[in-house]
C-alpha cells in the first residue's frame, strides 16, 4: 500500500510537471494551473476504484480548453493529453463493459462539438465541423488506441491465468498418476528389500543355530547363539509385517535374484526374439542392481504386449562410473490389440530416479521404440521434480520473450531512425547553397550555368510557404548552411531553360536574417 501511494504521488508530479511547464511558457493564469492540477489529483486517486470517471475528468477538461482555445491567437493547451491517454489504457486494464466506454466517448465528442458551436458564435459551423472532425481523428488516436491496448492486455491476462490454471489442473491430475505408479514401484523396491535384507537375516540365524547346536562351545556362548537366533528370527518376522504394510498387494512379483542374462534366456524361452549384448564390470550397488533388473524387465513386457513379432536388443554396459541399459525394439509386425498408457514407464521413471539416475523413453525415428537409462554405479541423489524444472524453464522463456518483444521494436526503431537521421544529413549537406554563390546569381541567367554553381541535390523538405509558381515554372529550394542552422532557404524558380525568379523564403516561425537578398 505505500510504494502504490508513492507510485500516485510521482505520476500525479510527473504530469503536475508538464501542465506547470506549459502554463508557465504561455503565461496561463495560476487558477487556471491550480484547476489543472486538481484534476489530475481526482483522475490519479480514484483510477482504481472509477477508472472511466478518472478519465472522463481529465478528458471533459481538456474539451473545455479546446473549445475555448481554438480560433485564438493563444494557442491549445495538450499538457493533459499524455494523462488521458495513460487513464484510458488504465480503463481499458480495468473495466470491461465495452458500452460504458463507448457511451463516454460519445458523450464527449458530441459535447465537445456543442460546446465549440455555443461558445464560437462567430466562427462558421462547416469551420467548427471540420475542426471536430479533426479532434475524433486525434480522439481515435489519442484515445480509443490505448483503451484497446489496455483491454487487450486484459484479456491477456486472463486467458493466460486460465491457462495457467488449467495447466496445473492437468498437472495435478498427471501427477495423481504418476504418484500411483510411484507407490506401486516403491512397493516393489520394498520387497526387494525385505528379499535381500531377509536372506542376509536368515543366514545370520542358520549361523547362529549352527552354533548353539555346536558341543565344543561352552554353555553361556551355546545359549548366546540361541538368543542371536531368536533375535534375527524375531528381525526377519517384524521386517515381513512393515514390508507387508507397505507392499501393494497387486504389485507383481519376480524371482530377485534371476540376473539380466538369466532373465533375457527366459524371455527368449518364452518366444520372445530378444539377445543381449554388452556386459557389466563389476559390482552395482543393490539400488542399482535392482533399477537395471526392472528397466531390462519393463521394457520387454512392453515389447512382447506393444510390439507384437519385434526383435529386440538389450544392451547393458559400463562407461566409467555409470551403467548405462538400453533396449530397443524394432516396431509391431503385427496388429497391436491396445495402445500403451505409460505408466510402467513412469514407474521405471521412479526407480531410475531414486538410483540417481535419468530415463529416456520414445518411438525411435526408423520405427520402433527405444528405452535409455543412465545411472551412477554407487547409486546418487535424485533429481529435482521434473514439473519444477519445466515451470521454471517456461517462466525463464516467458520472461526472455518479453524482453525480446519490447527490445526488438525498440532496436529497430533505433536502426530505422538512425538510418533516416543519416539520410536526411547526407540529403541536408548535399543540398547546401552558399550566400556568396546564391549572390552570384542573376535572373535571366541560362539553366546550364547556373546548375554549374547549384549543389547536387536540392532540399528534401522544401518549406510549406503556400506558394504557387505560374504555370510552366519549376522552382528548387537550397539550404545556406547545414540543417538546422538557419531560418531561411532559398528559391530558385526555371523556366524556358533560364532563371526567371530568386528569392529568399522563411523556413520557421523567426523572420529570415539572411546574408543575401533576391
Amino acid at each position: 500500500m505505500k510504494w502504490r501511494r508513492l507510485g500516485d504521488v510521482g505520476l500525479w508530479a510527473a504530469f503536475s510537471f508538464l501542465v506547470l511547464a506549459e502554463s508557465g511558457a504561455r503565461h496561463d493564469p495560476y487558477w487556471f494551473r491550480a484547476a489543472c492540477i486538481a484534476v489530475l489529483a481526482f483522475a490519479i486517486h480514484g483510477r482504481r476504484r472509477w477508472p472511466l470517471a478518472a478519465l472522463a475528468a481529465v478528458a471533459w477538461a481538456e474539451i473545455v480548453i479546446l473549445a475555448l482555445a481554438l480560433g485564438t491567437t493563444n494557442g491549445v493547451q495538450i499538457a493533459l493529453v499524455p494523462a488521458i491517454s495513460l487513464l484510458s489504457y488504465l480503463a481499458g486494464r480495468r473495466e470491461t463493459q465495452l458500452k460504458h466506454f463507448v457511451l463516454l466517448c460519445s458523450w464527449s465528442l458530441l459535447g465537445m462539438l456543442i460546446l465549440a458551436l455555443t461558445v464560437r458564435r462567430g466562427a462558421q459551423a462547416t469551420e467548427a465541423v471540420l475542426t471536430w472532425l479533426l479532434m475524433l481523428l486525434l480522439a481515435l488516436l489519442l484515445v480509443v488506441l490505448p483503451w484497446l491496448i489496455g483491454r487487450y492486455r486484459a484479456q491477456q491476462a486472463l486467458l493466460a491465468t486460465a491457462g495457467w490454471e488449467r495447466a496445473e489442473r492437468i498437472e495435478r491430475e498427471q501427477q495423481m498418476e504418476i504418484d500411483q505408479e510411484r507407490l506401486r514401484e516403491r512397493s516393489r523396491i520394498a520387497e526387494d528389500m525385505h528379499d535381500s535384507v531377509g536372506h542376509e537375516l536368515s543366514l545370520i540365524a542358520l549361523r547362529a543355530a549352527a552354533l548353539e547346536l555346536d558341543p565344543s562351545l561352552p554353555d553361556a556362548h551355546r545359549r548366546a547363539a540361541g538368543e542371536l537366533r531368536e533375535s534375527a528370527a524375531t528381525a526377519t518376522e517384524r521386517l515381513g509385517e512393515i514390508v507387508g504394510v507397505l507392499r501393494d498387494q497387486d504389485a507383481p512379483t519376480m524371482p530377485h535374484d534371476e540376473t539380466v542374462r538369466a532373465m533375457v534366456e527366459r524371455a527368449a524361452a518364452s518366444g520372445l526374439s530378444v539377445r543381449l549384448t554388452g556386459d557389466l564390470d563389476g559390482e552395482l550397488s543393490p539400488m542399482v542392481d535392482r533399477a537395471v533388473h526392472r528397466v531390462v524387465q519393463e521394457s520387454l513386457t512392453n515389447a512382447s504386449k506393444h510390439a507384437p513379432g519385434a526383435s529386440v536388443t538389450v544392451n547393458v554396459s559400463t562407461e566409467d562410473d555409470d551403467v548405462r541399459v538400453e533396449v530397443v525394439d524394432t516396431g509391431a509386425a503385427r496388429p497391436v490389440a491396445a495402445p500403451s498408457g505409460g505408466r510402467g514407464l513412469d514407474g521405471l521413471r521412479e526407480r531410475v530416479r531414486l538410483a540417481g539416475g535419468s530415463l529416456a523413453a520414445g518411438p525411435r525415428p526408423a520405427g520402433g521404440f527405444a528405452v535409455r537409462a543412465t545411472m551412477p554405479r554407487a547409486g546418487g541423489r535424485p533429481e529435482p521434480p521434473t514439473a519444477a524444472v519445466e515451470r521454471a524453464t517456461v517462466r525463464r522463456s516467458a520472461q526472455r520473450g518479453l524482453i525480446t518483444a519490447i527490445a526488438a521494436p525498440l532496436l529497430l526503431g533505433a536502426v530505422v531512425g538512425a538510418v533516416a537521421l543519416g539520410y536526411y544529413l547526407v540529403a541536408g549537406y548535399s543540398a547546401i547553397l552558399r550566400p556568396a554563390q546564391y549572390d552570384q546569381l542573376s535572373v535571366g541567367q541560362s539553366e546550364a550555368d547556373v546548375a554549374k554553381v547549384l549543389p547536387r541535390m536540392q532540399m528534401i523538405d522544401a518549406p510549406s510557404e503556400g506558394y504557387s509558381p505560374p504555370a510552366g515554372w519549376s522552382c528548387r529550394y537550397y539550404r545556406p548552411a547545414a540543417p538546422f542552422s538557419s531560418n531561411y532557404v532559398y528559391r530558385l524558380c526555371f523556366a524556358d531553360g533560364a532563371l526567371v525568379a530568386k528569392a529568399v523564403v522563411a523556413s520557421g516561425s523567426v523572420a529570415p536574417t539572411p546574408e543575401g537578398n533576391g
